[in-house]
């Protein structure tokens, strides 16, 4: 034991010495070897019969990646560098591979608006294996080595020369062959967000980027003019409209939109009309629900934009309406800042909460204890936690799984696809039942007229093409993430005193509906009269108002 000490330095000081160069050598060779596998076979797929030229671009991509590292890299820096490139690739690398996922600045924006709950079913035995292996390891050899520098002046002319090199390599590859790169990796788009450990981290710049934008950009007021139509006081009973934001619902798994399982059997017994391949404005909540919410097409938005304007709940204010949101998931992206704002996401001492998250289920019993309690024209918007995934068993009721087995684990990625749809559409099931009661609920309110509009925000992929979960970029996401169903109830009295017929909405969805229409179809179905309201994408535009 009294030797230990010497024993221990003695191999301490034991450890290799490699010089700096040689370590950002080997440590970019290994971060292009083990994390890439997608960027390499993505690329080469696009330069298939063109092998030099592919051996090129790959002695092109390291002597960037190479270029990078020493220009952001000195001897005091240089080791804690590495070790961020090896976390960031192998956390990005993990995720795309078993999942599809890819880092973008939308993914960003995802991850750091994501809450401590919902993070939690991403880090699973899988996920933490595999950053054991390739993080934590390579990282500890990056510490163990012994980097050796050369003199300060030399080492600085070293420096300078292996920068000179790295970019006289590239600019000697890509110049005389620029159009062929070019073309070939337009042809896989988002290829750039797949190289680990670049991709990530240039999606965090720009989302720096984005979020500077968004606080320096002035505030703008929309539809100052809004008001209820004439005669929309007259009627004898306060509206009630719930606007239900659906969660990762896919349009493909959605019984009333014909899937081949029945998961909506309790709202098919109900007088409901649901519209079917509804387009997305993202796929991703922190895109879809502000978007949902603004007077911009998928087309015309930006999240700068939308966090500097205000939304339809702003309008519906400002035409007399008492708004509320209810918050079941993980926050409403900004666009519940200005109305009273309800947070159910932990509540104690309801059937419908543990002590990780509450179901859908609480909404449905907040709504009822509201009774009595609407004297006005009022909008609740209730933001579900519906199939948030990846951890879909956790969405509803252990007892309530119909479809089994059912997918208990949050890695799904290592679960048979046949469990991890059972355990989403049984999420599905779920929605529908509360959906379902809150529906009977509001029928039997005679002292309201009530409607309920049910959005999804986006979509998911339940492991088709090797993909699962959401946020791909949009111009690569297939239909099962930005296809999303809409769902209209309407009761009789609001029928009949307000003029809005099934009828009409149904007219209104010919020729597709997006969430584009949603900003101006609340407006009509809610009378409020606004320059703003374009009534091209208002789905009730031909009904007969109660005024006319």
């Amino acid at each position: 034991m009294i030797h230990s000490p010497r024993r221990f330095a003695r191999l301490w000081n034991a450890r290799p010495r490699v010089n700096a160069l040689i370590v950002v050598l080997l440590a970019n060779a290994w971060l292009l070897a083990v994390y890439n596998t997608s960027f390499w076979t993505r690329s080469h797929q696009q330069m298939v019969g063109n092998d030099l030229l592919f051996a090129l671009f790959v002695v092109g991509i390291y002597a960037l990646c190479v270029f990078y590292t020493l220009l952001l890299s000195n001897r005091w820096t240089l080791k804690p560098m590495l070790i961020v490139l090896v976390f960031v690739a192998a956390g990005a690398a993990y995720f795309h591979e078993t999942m599809g996922v890819v880092v973008d600045r939308v993914m960003i924006q995802n991850v750091i608006g994501t809450t401590v709950t919902e993070s939690r079913s991403l880090f699973s035995g899988p996920m933490l294996r595999y950053m054991l292996f390739f993080a934590v390891l390579p990282s500890v050899a990056i510490l163990l080595v012994r980097v050796t520098y050369l003199p300060l002046r030399r080492a600085a002319l070293w420096h300078v020369g292996a920068l000179v090199v790295c970019l006289a390599v590239f600019a000697a590859i890509t110049v005389p062959n620029f159009r062929f790169y070019k073309f070939s990796l337009k042809q896989s788009p988002g290829l750039r967000n797949v190289l680990h450990p670049i991709g990530p981290i240039r999606s965090v710049i720009d989302y720096a980027g984005v979020m500077w934008t968004t606080q320096n950009m002035p505030f703008q007021k929309i539809a100052l003019d809004a008001h209820k139509a004439a005669g929309s006081d007259d009627i004898p009973r306060p509206r009630l409209l719930v606007l239900m934001v659906g969660e990762t619902l896919r349009d493909a798994n959605w019984g009333l939109s014909g899937y081949a399982r029945n998961t909506t059997p309790e709202l098919a017994k109900r007088d409901v009309v649901s519209l079917s391949g509804v387009a997305a404005c993202g796929t991703s909540t922190v895109i879809s629900v502000p978007c949902m919410f603004s007077p911009y097409s998928r087309e015309t938005f930006t999240y700068e934009k939308a966090m500097n304007t205000e939304n339809l709940l702003d309008v519906l204010q400002r035409a007399g309406f008492k708004v509320e949101w209810w918050e079941a998931n993980t926050g409403s992206m900004g666009v519940a800042d200005r109305v009273p704002y309800k947070d159910y996401q932990s509540v104690p001492d309801s059937p419908y909460c543990n002590e990780v998250q509450c179901s859908d289920g609480i909404l449905l019993e907040k709504l009822a204890e509201r009774k009595g309690t609407i004297k006005q024209d009022t909008v609740i918007v209730m933001h579900q936690i519906g199939n948030h995934g990846p951890s879909y068993y956790e969405r509803y009721p252990r007892e309530f799984a119909r479809f089994l087995p059912d997918c208990r684990r949050p890695d799904v990625a290592n679960c048979g696809r046949a469990a991890v749809v059972n355990a989403y559409d049984n999420a599905i099931a779920y929605t529908d039942l509360i959906m379902a009661r809150i529906i009977d609920y509001l029928d039997a309110l005679e002292e309201v007229d009530a409607a309920v509009l049910f959005a999804s925000d986006h979509g998911e992929s339940l492991g088709e093409n090797g993909l699962y979960l959401h946020a791909l970029p949009y111009w690569v996401a297939p239909k099962e993430q930005t296809d999303v169903p809409i769902l209209l109830w309407l009761s009789r009295r609001f029928q009949q005193d307000t003029g809005k017929r099934y009828a009409c909405f149904r007219e209104g969805a010919r020729g597709g509906v997006s969430h584009a229409n949603l900003f101006h179809s609340v407006l009509g179905l809610l009378d409020v009269d606004t320059a703003i309201r374009d009534d091209t994408l208002n789905l009730f535009r031909t009904c007969q108002s109660h005024s006319m």
